[in-house]
């Protein structure tokens, strides 16, 4: 492995500052954004979650400059020791997580380097080392990069954050359809009802758009997951405007860490493009009432985002939604 260079270094220092973070509700098109700028040449863009600002950030309050560097190795760089052979239970059924390729050592010494001799100025530095190192050792941090980027579900939590520490970054907020963004999250969590669902999923909502409100369309940008791949050009144009970055053919074929990415739908779809096939499934799979339950519950931000309500709702319907606020209200009491 050879070291970074001074040019290297001077170059992170303006780097650094330019993070991308991408957020929105889990199963809501995250995944597919983050592999379609995957490989594009201007951007260092992190294979996998990190949870940051929910795992990493919380757990490294008090802890010495040594201590941080430990729980980095175990929340942000541990992917590089995932292989096909050795994958954590949690990514069974995901082959294309092989990182048999990449150093775990490499990526941690590299990682050590950058903040050594670029500093540590708060613990977002611990992100953007990991993430920068990652880039050198993989090869795939390309000289005249612009910017690095992260995703995790729930990113939207953590803006004022963000921009305390990178005035200068940038985010991106994926919305999709309640109803199949419900069906497809079901998948993994049974155990959300549509009432938990519905309140979870406006709550995310609510803060994607005040962000977008208080930061500006200059540095957040929200968009909907059925624009993205029913008119991909045109969505990921104001992608491309918001980051500053070149149009690009990479952006039209979704890879991770370079590689082929095909997608990881909760209904063992596989996909070598953008693909509007999940779209209205839940017309289909999901119960009616449940759907009429998210209707009547996120009817509001539904109706901004252009989600239209094709459920009719039954006094059940009614009666779930109107008891779970009700409920709601009294144990906050």
């Amino acid at each position: 492995m050879v070291p970074m260079n001074d040019g290297e270094i001077e170059q992170l220092k303006i780097l650094r500052d330019r993070p991308v973070f991408l957020g929105g509700h889990p199963k809501s098109g995250t995944s597919l954004l983050r592999a379609l700028l995957d490989s594009h040449p201007q951007l260092v863009v992190y294979p996998e979650e990190t949870v940051f600002f929910r795992r990493f950030f919380p757990q490294s309050i008090g802890l010495d400059f040594p201590a941080k560097l430990d729980l980095a190795k175990k929340t942000l760089t541990h992917i590089f020791t995932w292989q096909r052979e050795n994958q954590p239970v949690s990514q069974e059924g995901y082959p294309d997580r092989d990182y048999s390729a990449i150093s775990f050592d490499e990526v941690n010494t590299v990682m050590v380097d950058i903040l050594s001799r670029a500093g540590c100025r708060h613990e977002g530095d611990f992100l953007c080392a990991a993430i920068l190192a990652y880039g050198k050792v993989s090869g795939l941090w390309q000289e005249g990069a612009h910017r690095w980027v992260e995703k995790s579900p729930y990113n939207e939590y953590y803006a004022k954050q963000i921009f305390a520490w990178w005035p200068e970054a940038r985010c991106i907020y994926i919305v999709r359809d309640p109803r199949d963004n419900h069906t497809s999250y079901q998948r993994k969590h049974p155990d959300w009802s549509a009432e938990f669902f519905a309140s979870n999923w406006k709550r995310s909502v609510d803060a994607c758009q005040n962000n977008v409100s208080t930061y500006g369309k200059q540095r957040c940008l929200l968009i909907r997951y059925e624009d993205l791949v029913q008119k991909p050009e045109e969505t990921l144009k104001q992608v491309t405007n918001l980051l500053g970055i070149d149009d690009n053919p990479t952006l039209a074929q979704p890879t991770r860490a370079g590689d082929a990415w095909k997608g990881n739908s909760m209904f063992a779809d596989q996909f070598n493009a953008i693909s509007a096939i999940p779209l209205g499934r839940w017309k289909e799979t999901l119960d009616s009432t449940d759907a009429a339950v998210i209707e009547i519950m996120a009817a509001d931000q539904m109706r901004g985002l252009d989600y239209e309500p094709l459920t009719a709702h039954s006094l059940l319907s009614k009666w779930r939604a109107a008891t779970w606020h009700i409920r709601r209200r009294f144990r906050k009491g």
